[in-house]
């Protein structure tokens, strides 16, 4: 029994020393998130880290006294209840030695958000944003019958010829109904609920100008034009207000990028006539991230799955804005 006494306390003892090593490794990754480190900086520093390298919490004296309180609980149930106040009193003492994983968690996340951010030079919005009020009639954000709501992500800019250029990624959500008849020939309304995505740019250089795969009819200017490339035509209706300003937009080498933002995100590019707000509108969200922080358990493996952390089709999406850009 003392073998058996001693083994346990040393255990927890174990415990204690790691959770505090832990605990210290994670104030000194903050220290050094505050100095705002390029992303290349912060993961170099991490793969030579000075110290221990625990990352992860442990808490067997928490799960151990659980086991126990369920034990008790059990016999408490079947035999007397004086087990129930044994029960009680294990629980109270593992959740009173147990140490939270907030503070990793909420480390690993503020690590993620700084880096995604500093990487592709964008600002995550978390909280609701509201959009311009000019917006709200926007022809592509009236596909709903009973909402339509349109939340914004992030917002980026990218520098293109010594030019910043403001872009928002957005969430449109949108739902309508539709009246279906069951078996027995009654009526009733089903509610779908839709998601796409898609980018906002302001004060776009030309204006009044549609080219659009998906929602045809709502993109549709008046002006029906045919660009140069006979396959770009085959696949998207182009219209606008002025044959003069469709003839300067469509020139082979922007609808070279055109076609290639097409192939990136499929959907719909549409510059309004009055407000020169461009939107481009797709169906899947480029916001995917290459995110394993939840396996890192030491502060190297912090650093490698840091390095790993991509977002690869928010980086397309900018290489092909980028693309069309360049031509402006």
């Amino acid at each position: 029994m003392p073998f058996i006494s001693n083994k346990i306390k040393k255990t927890f003892q174990n415990q204690s020393t790691h959770n505090q090593s832990t605990l210290k490794n994670i104030e000194a990754i903050r220290q050094l998130l505050e100095k705002q480190p390029s992303p290349e900086l912060l993961i170099n520093t991490l793969k030579h880290w000075d110290g221990e390298q625990n990352l992860y919490i442990k808490n067997y004296l928490y799960w151990t006294m659980c086991t126990l309180s369920l034990i008790f609980l059990l016999a408490g149930l079947l035999f007397s209840a004086y087990y129930l106040i044994v029960c009680v009193v294990l629980f109270s003492i593992g959740v009173r030695y147990r140490i939270p994983t907030t503070e990793l968690d909420s480390l690993k996340e503020q690590l993620r958000i700084y880096v995604l951010e500093q990487t592709y030079q964008v600002k995550f919005h978390h909280d609701d944003i509201p959009v311009n009020p000019t917006l709200r009639d926007h022809p592509l954000f009236q596909l709903g019958d009973t909402e339509n709501t349109v939340k914004i992500l992030l917002d980026g800019q990218l520098v293109i010829k010594q030019k910043t250029y403001h872009y928002s990624v957005f969430n449109y959500h949108y739902t309508y109904q539709t009246r279906i008849t069951d078996d027995q020939g009654k009526e009733f309304y089903e509610t779908t609920h839709c998601d796409l995505w898609g980018v906002l740019m302001e004060n776009f250089p030309f204006k009044g100008i549609s080219i659009s795969a998906h929602y045809k009819h709502q993109c549709h200017l008046g002006i029906e034009w045919k660009s140069s490339d006979i396959l770009f035509n085959k696949k998207h209706q182009q219209t606008g207000v002025n044959e003069y300003e469709l003839v300067k937009f469509l020139t082979p080498e922007r609808v070279l990028s055109l076609d290639k933002m097409m192939q990136t995100f499929y959907g719909d590019f549409y510059v309004h006539p009055q407000t020169s707000v461009m939107c481009w509108l797709f169906n899947e969200s480029p916001l995917a991230e290459n995110n394993y922080l939840f396996q890192a358990i030491t502060v190297n493996k912090l650093a490698e799955t840091l390095e790993q952390l991509k977002m690869p089709k928010l980086q397309r999406l900018q290489e092909a804005l980028t693309s069309l850009l360049k031509t402006l």
